[in-house]
């Protein structure tokens, strides 16, 4: 049974719950949930340590300096998590969209990006507008999303009735071949948008906004193009420079949800941190700004820090991390080293500045699959075994870093949250703290040391101590 290998984690956090001892501070308690590397506790609640006799750090948190405001928690699900999803029995995936989205009982994730078409992780290569080579559909007459009804919609709609706070952002890996100057969906053939079609591409997008909400699944923003500095070889892509991207959201995009009465807010880039001078040239041009909420990142390279520079000149934009995959690339994919870098990362995320971060794929099968071309170095949040005969599926525990990684977040730090003021008075541990709309202080601590840290964390007069061992992270909540 489903619920004997997945549920456990959400009642130990439910109904598991070890209240800690705060000094100074008889008015409050504090809980604290932690992750290890060697998975012997996974979101699992612990017990306070007593004051030790010395202290590897000490983080002081001022709830009254706040940053950005909190949007939310999520990851993708493409055709290929759906359909991997699609193999587990029905109480299994039930089970399974619970516990990812719930915010009761599950994660509680409440974003979620959506290709619109296929990116490299579909069964096979589609726009909603595919014809055969030299035909041409300015009307938009042969639009369809009815490839998205198999594996997509229906797993989206059961995400929106267990979490309808759920938002969706939808990006585009390339339009219909017919719109690029190189008549081709994959990158590196496709070439770019032609000019004769800004005006039908961004009907394009109306349409597909239009579609989606008559299946009772409301788009929330949308980027203009997924990794515009980049033409993959072996799926759909498309480079988009800075000054085009700028004309398409100024000159059509823009227009055509304002005419068509849409609320749906468009965020520029979704492309690596290093492309920082790229935003920033997409920002610069003024009519493009006025249509823009903000700028979609990922973080396959570059720093954080990117966020905040672009911050500095436009704080009133949003920063949404929008595609953190990990995989094999890390440590060879070992839950140790992906685990270690992901809340890394994520702890440094905060602190320049987004107001999201979104993973990848929800869940792939054991050959992180199934994807477009032959070989893939990503994981899912969940590993799904299918049996290549059956095409029967199993979820393999424990589950992937990224879940954890996620979780330490999103089961703590609500919607309407703000970051706030921590600061490291000794050692260095990683770390970041919120305060939620009830008033909580949410921090999360993260050891990325080869040994183990006690240390301290003091909110005004109250003092938590804690023993992180090496690699092991910690979301202390105080009420």
């Amino acid at each position: 049974m489903f619920s004997k290998t997945l549920v456990p984690c959400t009642i130990l956090l439910l109904h598991g719950v070890l209240v800690m001892s705060l000094t100074s501070c008889a008015s409050r308690k504090a809980e604290m949930w932690m992750t290890t590397t060697d998975c012997s506790f996974l979101l699992s609640p612990v017990t306070p340590i007593s004051p030790p006799a010395s202290l590897s750090f000490e983080i002081s948190v001022d709830p009254h300096t706040k940053y950005q405001r909190i949007m939310g928690f999520g990851a993708s699900l493409t055709e290929s998590s759906g359909y991997v999803i699609s193999t587990l029995p029905q109480e299994d995936r039930t089970a399974l969209l619970q516990a990812l989205f719930d915010p009761e009982i599950g994660l509680g994730l409440n974003l979620l990006r959506q290709p619109m078409g296929s990116p490299d992780f579909a069964l096979s290569m589609y726009t909603y507008d595919d014809l055969p080579e030299g035909e041409e559909d300015f009307p938009l007459s042969r639009f369809s999303i009815d490839r998205d009804r198999r594996f997509i919609i229906p797993y989206l709609k059961e995400a929106l009735g267990v979490n309808p706070e759920l938002l969706i952002m939808a990006s585009p890996w390339s339009p219909p071949a017919w719109m690029k100057t190189g008549q081709s969906l994959i990158g590196i053939e496709g070439g770019r948008l032609r000019e004769d079609c800004y005006e039908v591409y961004a009907r394009y997008f109306v349409k597909f906004v239009q579609a989606y909400a008559e299946e009772g699944i409301p788009i929330y923003a949308v980027t203009p193009q997924n990794e515009i500095l980049y033409a993959p070889p072996t799926y759909p892509g498309m480079l988009m420079s800075a000054e085009e991207q700028a004309r398409f959201v100024s000159e059509a995009l823009g227009p055509a949800f304002k005419a068509a009465g849409l609320g749906v807010k468009i965020f520029c880039y979704d492309h690596n941190w290093d492309g920082k001078d790229v935003v920033l040239e997409i920002l610069r041009h003024p009519d493009a700004l006025r249509y823009l909420s903000g700028v979609a990142w990922h973080h396959y390279g570059g720093a954080p820090s990117a966020m905040s520079e672009v911050h500095e000149h436009f704080p009133d934009l949003e920063m949404w991390v929008t595609e953190a995959g990990n995989g094999r690339w890390i440590g060879r994919g070992s839950f140790s080293a992906t685990f270690r870098e992901g809340m890394r990362e994520a702890i440094e995320i905060f602190r320049n500045h987004a107001s999201a971060l979104i993973l990848w794929n929800i869940a792939l099968d054991q050959h992180n699959g199934p994807i477009v071309f032959e070989n893939t170095a990503n994981h899912g949040l969940v590993e799904i075994v299918v049996d290549s005969g059956s095409r029967k599926g199993r979820i393999r525990e424990p589950y992937r870093s990224g879940w954890y990684v996620l979780g330490h977040f999103s089961r703590f730090v609500k919607r309407g949250s703000y970051r706030i003021e921590s600061n490291t008075l000794a050692g260095s541990v990683g770390h970041v703290a919120f305060v939620t709309p009830s008033g909580e202080i949410v921090v999360v601590v993260h050891n990325p040391f080869f040994s183990t840290q006690r240390g301290v964390v003091r909110i005004g007069g109250s003092s938590v101590f804690l023993e992180l061992p090496s690699g092991a992270a910690a979301t202390i909540v105080v009420r």
